[in-house]
């Protein structure tokens, strides 16, 4: 098929360097499908049969240079050295898998057949090759026409595709949600019939394919339909995957608890912003299956036994987790439990407002929120008017040890009375509070 697809001038003036030594040189993948959808929102990856060391004779005494990077995959980085531009070139191949869906192929042959290649790509919308010189795209199968229906099925049979590598499985779900496409059937079926494959990949693959479709929105700016980050999740709710996915988490479930797991609706994290995605994926698992918002569930959903993010995230997302689940559980019954929270919980009040919100919850504590800025309530001890300074200053004999609790205790009566905010007040306070507690 003849078309006109814009590439780089530098990239023109690689193909050229590579025709002189009688090589083709394509773009692969996803440039060329998004290409055909309207738009060009995403990296080049170029191929061709020329193997790594050939490539290195290509490029000798021109303006581009090579680095390896896998010489199992034939996978190196092309950088033109005077535009500061990368592009990633792999050699043709063909590949062998153990049984069971490793994501990583045993062996590897380079070979000079395209369509060879072609064979080992997991779907047809990505196994396009665009010849940059002739300006010509060769599909061999039909992901042209895959494009057209929005559509996503797999180049060979799925059976084929899949158990080859079990995280094709997660890119599927992943690669719909990202493009708004629908699932053919056939591969649909035959991922749920070989989701157990996903149990043969690590943890640290499923990182990136989960927090990818909950923000999947996000990934092509041509592309932003209503919902689009909870597709993803929705499909490994159909395909049963969780337990593959957050296997520690799972085994922490009750028969009932893994039955309510496949069929979680995502109500908040369909209509939540990019700031509170991961907030709202854990919000519904846990309401969804009447669990509390404690630090080990929320561990095991978001930590290195699940999503795999890193203990300062965990930390904070729980704590944010907590906090709303306080307010949608009504434990805050009184305004000064109200003001006391809201002190407690100062630095989370963007995130945590934004999640009430979403959930329609929480007004009285809005309010409350407003009215203490109103009346210019501290809500941390750099917003005190006095510090550790001013209590050694005028109570010396008081340990220092002792100054974060004054200073805390402090603060929360501030929190009922705004207007004891007054450094002279409060130093006259500090004393009768230090003879309580010595």
């Amino acid at each position: 098929m003849k078309k006109n697809i814009e590439v780089e001038e530098s990239l023109v003036q690689l193909a050229k360097i590579f025709a002189k030594h009688n090589k083709t040189l394509y773009i692969v993948g996803g440039y060329v499908r998004n290409a055909l959808l309207g738009f060009c929102e995403t990296d080049i990856d170029i191929c061709s049969s020329a193997t790594p060391d050939e490539v290195s004779n290509i490029l000798a005494n021109t303006e581009f240079n090579c680095k390896l990077i896998n010489s199992k995959l034939g996978t190196l980085h092309i950088l033109s050295l005077d535009k500061n531009i990368e592009y990633e070139h792999t050699t043709f191949r063909a590949e062998q898998y153990d049984n069971g869906g490793m994501h990583s192929p045993n062996e590897v042959c380079f070979v000079q057949d395209i369509k060879q290649d072609a064979s080992r790509r997991d779907f047809s919308v990505n196994a396009l090759y665009y010849d940059i010189l002739a300006g010509e795209i060769l599909d061999f199968y039909d992901g042209i026409e895959c494009i057209r229906h929005h559509l996503l099925d797999t180049v060979e049979t799925p059976e084929y595709v899949f158990n080859r590598d079990g995280l094709r499985i997660l890119r599927m779900a992943r690669i719909a949600s990202e493009l708004d496409f629908e699932i053919d059937d056939d591969t649909f079926k035959t991922a749920q019939k070989l989701v157990s494959r996903l149990a043969d990949i690590s943890q640290e693959r499923f990182n990136k394919e989960i927090v990818a479709m909950l923000f999947a929105d996000n990934k092509y700016r041509a592309i932003a339909n209503f919902g689009m980050q909870s597709r993803g999740v929705k499909i490994l709710c159909e395909l049963k995957a969780w337990q593959y996915v957050l296997t520690d988490f799972w085994n922490t479930l009750s028969i009932e608890q893994r039955q309510k797991m496949d069929t979680i609706s995502w109500d908040l994290l369909e209509i939540s912003p990019p700031a509170s995605r991961i907030s709202c994926f854990v919000i519904d698992i846990l309401t969804a299956l009447g669990l509390e918002p404690s630090l080990e569930n929320i561990d095991l959903i978001l930590g290195v036994r699940g999503v795999m993010l890193n203990k300062h995230e965990v930390a904070k997302q729980s704590k944010l987790i907590q906090a709303f689940f306080k307010i949608k559980h009504n434990t805050l019954t009184t305004d000064k439990l109200i003001r006391l929270f809201l002190q407690a919980n100062n630095e989370w009040h963007t995130e945590l407002f934004g999640l009430i919100k979403l959930a329609g919850i929480g007004a009285s504590v809005i309010k409350t929120y407003d009215l203490m800025k109103l009346d210019n309530t501290p809500m941390n001890l750099r917003e005190l008017a006095i510090n550790g300074n001013d209590i050694n200053e005028y109570y010396p004999e008081i340990e220092h040890k002792l100054y974060s609790q004054l200073l805390a205790t402090l603060l929360s009566y501030c929190a009922i009375l705004p207007e004891m905010n007054d450094r002279g007040k409060l130093l006259d306070e500090v004393y009768n509070i230090y003879s309580r507690i010595r």
